[in-house]
């Protein structure tokens, strides 16, 4: 294996005079939950964010290294840098900063995909060094002469999924014109330090957050926001570090045509009808039908759809199940949940905790849920006229997991930048804590979840409780 270029070179500043420094401003509310995190588990990677990019076909690799320094100049949030001085801290945006860059040739080796595993796990487990630009770095790795991998890794206090298709699009738009020799026509990217700036704005004026926090105060008014699962973990197990671990369930193409199909069907969507199922398959095992279950939700605000930044915000959806209501009226009503919820999802998560007077125990757990059924869709974008076949696999297994269980859907499971043909299937992504759970229970779970699907499908007038019986654990 050799290498050049380590990804750990520091990247040098361009500002060094204090008084030509740029201006320091407050971490954005969704930043502030990560950085917390990071105080009270300074050893969880579970905000470290990695992706590898298959890349098949022949590679300009000077290329590919320019656009990459076209994607850390374009969007200033990889550039952001905290003072570590303060409590909270403050950060900044560096000026101009190189990227942090390596390549690797894996060509001589014996079993590639090992010395890979080896060289992700590296990259991604290695801490980022948040005083410091970039929190973002590349590896180039060499497979053979017409197959690289270039690995992602970047610090959720500058990421989100929507960020992750920007820099792809960026990325590979820009790639492209560089071997066709003609400029790339990007969109201008705004500011993420105006997006922080406003958002402090809007919070100081009177009322700002008066009706969305009402309606928390209503929707959550007796709500239980512990959610106990027996059965899955043993008696006097506790969940006192982050350490987790990850399964992966695809829905096959077929089937998920038949949920795509029975959600447009309904008036619904394939996420309200698959969390639906979830909070069933919850009830079950805790034999609660009133639920708190988190949800991540984008929550950008307009005008910011071109910029790269942690934007995120997780609210705490009530489901209230009768288990003698169809499954269709069932999802009707977590459907309409959704609809009466989302609009109000710009309340940061721990100010709702703050105003209904519940506080973590640990630091570890959110006081409001423990259980996460979240949608991954921020889209893959499609950039035509390359000569690379470009695939994507994200969100690998980090050893660590925010919460009990955090499960994620990926819409399409065709992770891919140039074109598609045929239907995809979905993807369900199932991160959960060791503490608390082990894989063969999971996996149980993810039977069952799969088993209450078909049921649902087959007759969606099925009554709630009555849906297949292999799906009753």
């Amino acid at each position: 294996m050799s290498e050049t270029t380590p990804a750990t070179s520091p990247a040098p500043r361009t500002t060094t005079d204090p008084e030509r420094a740029a201006p320091m401003f407050n971490l954005s509310r969704s930043q502030e939950i990560v950085w917390l995190h990071e105080e009270l588990f300074p050893e969880s990677r579970a905000y470290n964010f990695t992706a590898s990019l298959d890349l098949r076909g022949p590679l300009d690799e000077p290329a590919l290294r320019q656009s990459l320094a076209t994607v850390l100049a374009r969007h200033e949030a990889f550039r952001l840098e905290l003072d570590p001085e303060g409590f909270p801290p403050q950060q900044r945006v560096n000026g101009s900063c190189a990227p942090r860059y390596r390549t690797v040739d894996l060509t001589g080796g014996e079993d590639h995909e090992a010395a890979f595993e080896e060289l992700w796990r590296e990259q991604h487990d290695e801490p980022f060094d948040t005083a410091e630009a970039p929190m973002v770095r590349w590896s180039l790795i060499r497979l053979a002469e017409d197959h690289h991998r270039l690995l992602h890794t970047e610090h959720h206090l500058v990421h989100d999924g929507w960020s992750f298709g920007l820099v792809l699009r960026d990325l590979f738009t820009t790639y492209r014109a560089l071997a066709q020799g003609v400029p790339a026509d990007l969109p201008e990217p705004r500011s993420y330090a105006e997006h922080v700036r406003e958002s402090a704005a809007a919070e100081e004026r009177p009322g700002h957050q008066d009706e969305a926090l009402a309606y928390w105060r209503d929707t959550l008014d007796g709500a239980a926001f512990d959610l106990p699962l027996p059965g899955l973990t043993d008696p006097g197990r506790v969940r006192d570090v982050p350490h987790g671990d990850q399964l992966r369930q695809l829905l096959e193409p077929e089937l998920a045509e038949r949920l795509r199909a029975a959600a447009r069907r309904d008036g619904h969507t394939p996420f309200s009808v698959l969390l639906t199922l979830f909070a069933e398959l919850l009830r079950r095992r805790s034999g609660r039908s009133d639920l708190v279950i988190g949800s991540a939700v984008g929550n950008r605000p307009p005008g910011f759809q071109e910029c790269v930044g942690m934007f995120v915000n997780t609210i705490p959806l009530r489901l209230r199940l009768r288990s003698d209501d169809t499954a269709l009226t069932a999802v009707d009503e977590v459907t309409e949940v959704l609809i009466r919820s989302l609009p109000h999802q710009g309340v940061p998560v721990q100010q709702l905790a703050h105003e209904l007077g519940e506080h973590s125990g640990t630091g570890l757990d959110n006081p409001l849920f423990q259980v996460m059924f979240s949608a991954h869709d921020a889209p893959i974008p499609h950039v035509e006229g390359l000569d690379l076949e470009v695939s994507v696999h994200e969100a690998f297994n980090t050893g660590t997991s925010r919460f009990d269980l955090d499960v994620v859907l990926v819409p399409d499971s065709r992770r891919t930048v140039n074109s598609r043909t045929g239907p995809g299937g979905m993807l369900l992504i199932w991160d959960f804590a060791t503490d608390l759970y082990d894989r063969p229970r999971i996996a149980e779970l993810q039977r069952q979840f799969t088993a209450l699907l078909e049921a649902y499908l087959a007759d969606t007038t099925t009554g709630l409780a009555a849906l297949t019986a292999a799906a009753n654990g």
